[in-house]
């Protein structure tokens, strides 16, 4: 049952649970993290899995904000994006699940402060890791940016 009240011109939305052998419930089965990074980082070096360290949502609690890694709590579909601010640099990212690179982007600038961000949606199985890294392979150089005008975001959430 999904109910909808107006408030001052936004709506309230209540979503219930309905189990195929069971009754109605208000049961939340929401996966779904938002994090972001709290300091810049000059020069991440190749291959360096980014950590981002504030957690704003986490229901589920998949994602752990010292390591940077989402640790898959249910298989379905997944959608992950992260988004990487840059001032005068040039970087390279994957995301990662477990040891295959399911997404890159990349942007270079010079003097300016930039933002590129990527989507992947993927079947993900219990226990399997995800995160963003710098690329294996490319040598990038500038600043990670982060500060109060802008943050590097990583999050997902299950689809199905």
């Amino acid at each position: 049952m999904n109910t909808l009240e107006p408030i001052s011109g936004q709506y309230n939305v209540t979503v219930n649970y309905r189990d195929k052998n069971g009754p109605e419930t208000p049961k939340s089965t929401v996966i779904a993290f938002y994090a972001f990074m709290s300091k810049p980082i000059k020069n991440p070096g190749v291959g360096r899995r980014l950590v981002f360290d504030v957690i704003k949502t986490n229901q589920g609690s998949g994602y752990n904000s010292h390591t940077g890694v989402f640790t898959c709590p249910k298989t379905g579909i997944y959608v992950f994006v992260w988004v990487v601010r840059l001032y005068s640099a040039h970087h390279s990212f994957e995301l990662m699940i477990n040891n295959s690179v399911y997404g890159t982007n990349h942007l270079r600038n010079t003097n300016a402060d930039s933002s590129v961000s990527n989507t992947v949606v993927a079947h993900v199985s219990e226990g399997d890791s995800v995160y963003v890294r710098m690329h294996i392979s490319f040598n990038g150089s500038g600043l990670l940016l982060s500060d109060k005008n802008g943050r590097p975001t990583f999050c997902g959430w299950l689809l199905n």
